[in-house]
């Protein structure tokens, strides 16, 4: 059983460490103790960090989180900065479930949803697709050159 709530500083360093071992996180040279130090100057400045826990049946543990900025795109629709599930929950609804989460606690902020996923990312970019986002613009080389951000939104129903 996955239990959703937000992250305690003690929390920032294993979502670090499973930022830091996703594919996302080898393509971009994520470490894990720097990555760890801004998501916490991130969380103090206003956003939101909501993590996935295992309940103790399940051995416990962070299996996931959700990174949000809640004015982020434009300063007028909540962004998706990074969603990062641990290798062995991948595919077992976690991401389903901070994504849910994400949508949830941003609903009456802005018009729609927004989130960049790369373009090699191509099982995440099915994952958005599945729960209603689209894609509505692509920009080369923004964070990572050679790589292609989709821009992705979600209008709200």
């Amino acid at each position: 059983m996955i239990k959703v709530r937000d992250a305690l500083p003690a929390d920032l360093t294993a979502c670090a460490a499973i930022a830091a071992d996703s594919e996302i996180g080898r393509r971009y040279g994520f470490e894990a103790s720097p990555l760890e130090a801004k998501m916490a100057v991130s969380q103090a400045s206003g956003a939101i960090i909501i993590v996935a826990e295992r309940d103790e049946s399940s051995g416990g543990g962070i299996s996931g989180f959700a990174w949000v900025d809640p004015k982020g795109a434009f300063g007028s629709s909540p962004y998706l900065k990074l969603i990062a599930v641990g290798a062995t929950m991948r595919s077992s609804g976690v991401g389903a479930a901070l994504l849910a989460e994400f949508e949830k606690r941003t609903v009456g902020k802005g018009r729609l949803w927004t989130l960049l996923v790369s373009d090699f990312n191509t099982r995440a970019i099915a994952f958005y697709e599945r729960h209603g986002y689209q894609t509505v613009g692509r920009i080369p080389n923004f964070a990572v050159s050679g790589v292609t951000e989709i821009l992705m939104i979600k209008a709200r129903t």
